[in-house]
């Protein structure tokens, strides 16, 4: 049966019978299981083998990042003879069977004996040993191009990612200038009312913001009041917030009533206004002298007043600014007394979401302003009830700003 499987192979093919049945009778039959390893890379070599069933991997730097599949034999192919050559008899290579595997090992001794008797055995192995030796140079020379061209792409991909963080790290400079400029436009003391109380928090959701502000001081002693929010978020939003703002304040000094500085105003932005953009605006005037209060209303949310426990809405009608030209706005009137005050907010707390993508809604907003002090005490209240709605994971959606007016005895 030897004789057989060893008449097929190759090398052996031109070997007389005779010869033939003396080779089969000096090896040895040995069975191994799939991803079994016959021999290690560097160990010492001390058999010569023939496969005669199944497949094996011949492997270079077995079991690490570098590892690399130099060939596969199957039946009739041998392997071990380079172990038997070399003067150290290392291993070149590991082999790993990949399927069950039936082989034929022959002894050192043998195979120099084989070698000596048949000197045309030699030749031929040579010429194996060279098309092996050819075909791993190859696999070698395609490896390393494989790997410089790995390299090149590895190479570009870090030189564009470091120029995209550059970029960034350049646009978040400019971000946090725009944010230190845009904060530097905001009123930056509160005013100061015998008998008033003033208070404001404004919390952008991104670095800039298009929610604002301002306090605008007049001759008489009135102080005017306007909360805006621009559409969208971002750099566009900022700049169109620092704009708005500039023609609403260089508008109020020169008109009396919030309606008409309002139709003024939208009649600028009008011109300019980029597509898709408005901005929602509550402008009031306060006499603190004697509590009195006008207000107009340019599609914000409508300002509240509370009284004791009681939240009234001051309504007033209007479209939002920059949309359409040639409009008119509603102005309505109310008071302050003491004790009482009146709150002016961007939509940013009431369409908040939490987790559910259940929304804050104005009815929960105006419980917590009637459960609450007035002034800086109502605000903190609703920031708290706010962020334990949202839940403390949640990024903020939208701006947040709210103005708090309160009436306080004089001391």
């Amino acid at each position: 049966m030897k004789q057989a499987h060893i008449k097929k192979v190759p090398l052996f093919a031109s070997l007389p019978e005779g010869e033939l049945q003396q080779l089969a009778s000096s090896l040895h039959q040995t069975k191994y299981p799939p991803k079994t390893i016959i021999f290690h890379e560097g160990e010492v070599g001390n058999y010569f083998s023939i496969i005669l069933k199944g497949k094996l991997d011949i492997v270079k730097a077995l079991d690490s990042p570098d590892e690399r599949l130099l060939a596969t034999h199957g039946p009739g192919d041998f392997v071990g003879e380079m172990s038997l050559l070399y003067k150290d008899g290392q291993r070149s290579a590991s082999a790993r069977t990949r399927t069950p595997v039936t082989m034929l090992n022959m002894s050192p001794e043998d195979f120099n004996k084989l070698l000596t008797q048949h000197p045309s055995l030699s030749i031929e192995l040579l010429r194996e040993m060279s098309t092996r030796l050819r075909n791993t140079d190859n696999a070698s020379i395609r490896d390393l191009k494989e790997k410089n061209r790995l390299l090149s792409e590895a190479y570009q991909e870090l030189k564009e990612a470091q120029a995209q963080l550059i970029e960034k790290e350049k646009l978040e400079h400019e971000l946090r200038m725009a944010h230190n400029i845009q904060k530097s436009i905001l009123p930056k003391q509160l005013p100061s009312l015998p008998g008033w109380k003033v208070a404001v928090h404004w919390q952008p959701a991104r670095v800039v913001s298009g929610d604002f502000y301002d306090f605008i001081h007049f001759p008489d002693g009135c102080l005017g009041v306007m909360v805006g929010d621009v559409t969208g978020k971002g750099i566009p939003a900022a700049l169109v917030m620092a704009t708005t703002r500039s023609v609403l304040r260089s508008t109020a000094i020169q008109q009396v009533w919030p309606g008409r500085v309002l139709a003024q105003a939208n009649q600028l932005l009008c011109e300019d206004m980029p597509a898709g953009m408005f901005v929602t605006c509550l402008y009031a005037v306060l006499n603190p002298k004697d509590g009195s209060l006008r207000i107009a209303n340019a599609g914000h949310i409508p300002p509240y007043q509370k009284k004791d426990t009681n939240i009234l809405e001051l309504r007033a009608r209007g479209m939002p600014l920059g949309l359409l030209p040639d409009m008119d706005y509603e102005e309505m009137e109310s008071h302050i007394n003491q004790g009482e005050c009146m709150s002016i907010f961007s939509d940013g707390i009431i369409e908040a979401h939490n987790p559910q993508r259940e929304m804050y809604g104005m009815p929960r907003l105006l419980e917590c302003m009637a459960q609450s002090s007035c002034a800086s005490d109502m605000i903190q209240a609703m920031l708290e009830d706010l962020a334990s709605f949202i839940g403390s994971n949640s990024e903020q959606e939208d701006d947040v700003t709210v103005v708090t007016l309160e009436r306080t005895p004089i001391s």
